[in-house]
């Protein structure tokens, strides 16, 4: 385990935030080591937020919106390492079960679902590598 000190250092390296991006059907914020992701589907939408100080967690996800920009399909191997965003009056957590990416017309379709809900959204190849290049800068600094 590593110490505030550790921390706070390792939050100082990031780029200098908060940045938002907006991307298709999905909107990222970034800021310190954090990541935050809201996916707007047809009927429902839903955010998680990453730690990018966990290592597999950046490049996993990556991964992810390099294999949607290059019309791939990739799903996080770790998804429950995500966290579910909710409303403060729910009890319990959510935990992710899947994040996944297939090739779609147009681009490609990432779902994304946890126990109780599911979101379907269609990105396309430039706004996938919009953000799998912001996560880049984030995880390299």
């Amino acid at each position: 385990m590593t110490g505030p000190e550790s921390y706070a250092q390792r939050v100082r390296t990031r780029p200098y935030g908060p940045r938002e991006i907006v991307a298709g059907s999905i909107a990222a914020w970034l800021h310190g080591p954090f990541a935050v992701l809201t996916f707007t589907g047809e009927s429902a939408t839903m955010t998680v937020r990453a730690d990018l100080n966990v290592p597999s967690v950046g490049v996993d996800l990556l991964d992810l919106f390099t294999a949607a920009a290059d019309g791939g399909a990739a799903c996080l191997p770790r998804p429950e390492r995500l966290v579910g965003e909710q409303a403060i009056t729910e009890d319990g957590s959510v935990v992710v079960r899947q994040l996944a990416v297939e090739p779609a017309a147009g681009g490609a379709c990432l779902t994304l679902s946890t126990d109780a809900r599911m979101v379907d959204v269609a990105l396309s190849a430039g706004d996938a590598g919009r953000i799998a290049a912001e996560i880049r800068r984030w995880t390299s600094a």
